[in-house]
């Protein structure tokens, strides 16, 4: 439908109303686009809202000791052509071992005990043996993911109802490592090359000149009057038209699984009777959370993550399936994070957050920076009963 000016009288007083209309838009859409370059090529501040449970937000109760799963993170390095899967795990690897290496750092700042015995092969007691298989470690990843990837995570703030993990499958790591929660964290970001940052500016200026000749070519008109006919602006749709996207990176290879190449010296765990979920934290003894919602992942419950494909721009995570890049011709530096402790007590949500942040993978300050920012919203820990002070 024609929208109201075109019903104005007189077709000249039509023209020059579209003229105005046209080259306002044109010169807004112009101050838009470089405000919009200004801001990607800058980023922003880190400011996570992390979502906490209220006892443990008011240190009613904390655990004392936080066993860390190794990180997932899923890279990919943008470059000008074909994208290199072997350097984007390579990538990924190097940085899943460093925020292990800066969780464990931070949390003990906090004054947690940590473990990081865990790998996705599972976790082993002193003499070798399996005290957690990989497939459990894997479905109670799969079980945070369910969770972090609801609507229920997108919230801040206190939790307003308990929000319980796999409790067995935590229960097994409490047991296996002596701890009374476990930190989950998933990342999947892209890291631009130089050459792709320069590729990405120079379109944006081709952009930006493509729409200051057509605001010159418009204001000429304006001035020199129509020819009749009307304008040529009838409808919807034309402007610039988008680049053409260029070769998705195969990403297959960019999703890291694993512990630092360097294992740290942390003893492995041991055994504990009764099978786990006996409260060795500091303050009282949580109330276990009757009738909350349960997330599940793998095992005989839901099997999620297997071939399936997320996109990297978005809040939704995959522990053991892929994450699809689709090369944008404005190319920037990006890194979406979930972190996620669970009580290994009774699988309740203690503290989750996630959000995206402008920083740069392949550079450990920023990873240093991350890591701060996210783990430093933990409440202090709580000495464990028997503890010296």
């Amino acid at each position: 439908m024609r929208s109201a000016w075109w019903r104005s009288p007189g077709s000249d007083a039509g023209r020059a109303n579209l003229g105005a209309v046209t080259l306002f838009s044109l010169r807004r859409s112009a101050l838009a686009l470089a405000v919009a370059v200004t801001g990607w090529a800058a980023g922003c501040a880190i400011t996570p809202h992390p979502m906490v449970d209220p006892g443990y937000a008011a240190r009613a109760y904390t655990p004392g000791r936080v066993a860390v799963l190794p990180p997932d993170v899923f890279v990919v390095v943008d470059q000008v052509g074909d994208n290199d899967p072997a350097q984007a795990a390579a990538l990924g690897q190097q940085v899943s071992g460093e925020m292990m290496r800066l969780a464990d750092q931070l949390l003990r700042a906090r004054g947690y005990d940590v473990d990081l015995s865990a790998r996705w092969d599972g976790v082993l007691g002193p003499d070798g043996a399996v005290l957690v298989s990989g497939q459990d470690l894997g479905g109670l990843a799969n079980g945070v993911l369910a969770f972090a990837n609801s609507a229920d995570a997108a919230n801040e703030g206190a939790l307003a109802t308990p929000r319980v993990v796999a409790p067995e499958l935590a229960a097994r790591v409490g047991a296996a490592t002596q701890s009374e929660a476990v930190l989950y964290v998933n990342v999947k970001g892209a890291v631009v090359t130089p050459g792709k940052r320069t590729a990405s500016i120079l379109a944006g200026v081709f952009f930006i000149a493509i729409v200051a000749v057509v605001i010159l070519a418009l204001a000429a008109s304006s001035k020199g009057g129509g020819n009749g006919g009307g304008s040529g602006f009838r409808g919807s749709g034309g402007g610039v038209p988008r680049g053409t996207p260029v070769a998705r990176a195969p990403m297959g290879g960019g999703g890291w699984h694993g512990a630092p190449a360097t294992p740290m010296a942390t003893p492995r765990g041991a055994p504990i009777g009764g099978g786990g979920g006996t409260w060795r934290g500091g303050g009282a003894v949580p109330a276990r959370p009757v009738g909350a919602p349960v997330y599940y992942g793998g095992g005989p419950h839901l099997g999620i993550g297997v071939g399936v494909v997320v996109p990297l721009d978005g809040p939704v995570y995959t522990h053991d399936g892929n994450v699809d890049y689709d090369d944008p011709l404005f190319a920037g530096d990006q890194l979406y994070v979930s972190m996620t402790l669970v009580s290994t007590y009774d699988g309740r949500v203690l503290w989750h957050v996630r959000d995206s942040v402008d920083l740069e993978a392949d550079r450990p300050d920023h990873i240093e920076e991350l890591m701060h920012a996210f783990l430093d919203t933990l409440p202090p820990a709580l000495p464990r009963p028997g503890a010296n002070p």
